[in-house]
């Protein structure tokens, strides 16, 4: 078969783009530092190089929501040592009321000061993060804590008669308000027994204030409801504790074995609000380990991903190297092959 001076020249042409395209390909490795530009091209590398990245853009949301977690926990913490320091006043105040030899005015300041830190510890239950209620389980519109006619409400039930302010019953009960969850995914591996969520898998962010602030009526180790001096229930919530030891200290017939029990029991019921800062404590390290582990993964995981997508820098730079020293050879090869043609000898 003859060969003519016109298939050599498309034949080199040909071949001088294919040298030219992998010149360029290989400087877009270079550039880039990718092994592979399309599936197509490692399809075994591009299946790891997906799950990995989708795996290390689940660690990024646990990060986020860790760190939302532990803001969470930092407001209802600061929330509820104010809430602990106000109580202690409280313990304070009711020191100097049971004074005996106190005149009646005299024990209506210390019951104005208890006025006080009422309104006080009220807005500390009603605090805010971001737009959810710290100490309103469930809520994110509805004011968790309430004031009406000297009552405290709880989502609009009554926290000592367990009733809604129309004397029905609610839909919920104060039991089932208290043990409000909200679970969050921090990246332990969401399970289920027979159907049901493993709360060992998931983390709780609901607090529900009355949880520690109390409600019903006090009962003894025995179950037995505790009484005061008239013979009524001693009632279990703090906000209304300390209304009771108010009106006892503006009695006319004031005495301190009218008051005691209404202070023995706010002082059992004021150590639930340390519980639960301790428990905040330990919930916060919980997340300082989480974090610490959910790091450690992505780090792991960026490590898998350099190794299945980056190509090595020096073995690139050579490849390019190789290839732009063969697209220069074919240049210079070219006035060889493409001889001067009938009509350059005519001019």
């Amino acid at each position: 078969m003859r060969i003519t001076t016109n298939m050599m020249s498309n034949k080199y042409i040909k071949n001088l783009n294919k040298s030219a395209n992998e010149m360029n390909y290989l400087n877009e490795k270079v550039s880039t530092g990718r092994k592979f530009f399309k599936g197509s091209e490692d399809p075994v590398s591009a299946i790891k190089a997906y799950k990995l990245r989708r795996e290390y853009r689940s660690t990024e949301m646990y990060d986020t929501n860790i760190k939302d977690v532990d803001s969470f926990l930092t407001t209802a913490e600061t929330n509820l040592t104010e809430i602990s320091d106000n109580l202690e006043t409280v313990y304070t105040s009711y020191l100097k009321g049971i004074n005996g030899t106190m005149s009646s005015e005299d024990r209506e300041i210390v019951a104005k000061q208890l006025d006080n830190l009422q309104a006080s510890i009220v807005a500390s239950l009603n605090g805010k993060f971001s737009d959810r209620y710290v100490f309103g389980g469930t809520s994110k519109n509805e004011l968790p804590f309430t004031i009406n006619n000297g009552e405290m409400y709880y989502k609009g039930v009554n926290v000592n008669t367990g009733l809604l302010a129309d004397g029905t019953a609610p839909d919920a009960s104060l039991d089932q308000l208290s043990s409000e969850v909200i679970n969050i995914d921090l990246g332990l591996g969401i399970t289920f027994n027979g159907g049901n969520l493993n709360q060992d898998t998931v983390f709780n962010i609901s607090m529900a204030g009355i949880s520690f602030m109390g409600y019903g009526d006090a009962a003894d180790e025995n179950g037995n409801p505790k009484l005061d001096s008239e013979g009524d229930p001693v009632p279990n919530n703090l906000y209304t504790l300390i209304g009771k030891m108010k009106d006892v200290l503006r009695s006319d017939d004031y005495s301190l074995e009218k008051i005691t029990p209404f202070i023995d029991e706010f002082e059992e019921q004021k150590n639930q609000v340390l519980v639960s800062i301790t428990d905040i404590g330990s919930k916060t390290n919980y997340l300082d380990f989480l974090k610490l582990r959910n790091e450690d993964n992505q780090f792991n995981l960026n490590e898998k991903l350099v190794e299945v997508e980056e190509v090595d820098k020096a073995e690139a730079i050579v490849d390019f190297s190789m290839q732009e020293y063969s697209y220069n050879a074919a240049l210079s090869m070219g006035n060889k092959i493409l001889q001067n043609s009938f009509i350059d000898f005519m001019k």
